[in-house]
């Protein structure tokens, strides 16, 4: 059973899905066949991914608290293991994010991760592909798969910020610098699960357990 899928970043022929058999599957889109050597195992039911920028690191999250980076070929499809990071034992990431942002308050590349146990961590991408906590912002999420996402970065002046659904109802907006909240949006009767922007970053949708779609403005 697939419990996720991503597309490769600036490759159009390839996919990749994670699966309750701790696997990582590299497709093409073609064929809908598998790439050989295109697996990869982890140590639980894959529930996130994300690929970087430059499509060569794979990112994903299990069912046990792990996240683990593969290196990814873009020439052939082909993936290698490279890092396991053991973040919240015996807690699922739901939720795995890649940015790279050239601000004075992210200068390195980011990972943006949600986990059940009532945190949204934001974690630098070090050179040498190590992570590194930088951010933990307290959020209500104990049962369900909630999602984040990154805001367009409007200006040096405002900072950087990260946007999170929760299970308290409420939509959060947190200024990575500052680590505190700086919006929070109300309107939703039940847990909200997933944040999303569209593709010029001037509508944020947010969904809930029960199935209602909110559409919000970005003021400007």
């Amino acid at each position: 059973m697939v419990l996720s899928c991503h597309s490769v970043t600036g490759v159009s022929f390839f996919y990749q899905t994670g699966s309750i058999k701790s696997q990582i599957q590299t497709w093409n889109v073609s064929t809908g066949k598998a790439i050989k050597g295109g697996l990869g195992k982890t140590a639980g039911a894959v529930k996130a991914l994300s690929v970087d920028s430059s499509g060569t690191t794979l990112w994903c999250g299990d069912d046990k608290g792990s996240i683990f980076s593969f290196i990814f070929n873009v020439t052939s499809g082909r993936v290698q293991r490279a890092k396991r990071y053991v973040v919240c034992p015996g807690q699922p990431i739901t939720c795995i994010s890649n940015r790279s942002w050239m601000t004075r308050e992210a200068r390195d590349p980011s990972l943006l991760v949600n986990a059940r146990h009532d945190a949204l961590m934001l974690f630098r991408i070090c050179p040498d592909g190590t992570l590194e906590m930088k951010r933990h912002f307290p959020i209500s999420h104990s049962r369900l798969n909630i999602r984040s996402a990154f805001c367009p970065l409007m200006s040096f002046r405002e900072g950087a910020c990260v946007v999170t659904g929760s299970e308290d109802m409420c939509v959060y907006f947190f200024d990575v610098a500052r680590k505190t909240c700086v919006n929070k949006l109300q309107g939703h009767s039940a847990a909200v699960l997933c944040v999303c922007w569209n593709y010029d970053e001037s509508l944020l949708a947010s969904c809930d357990e029960e199935g209602t779609v909110i559409v919000w403005n970005r003021e400007q």
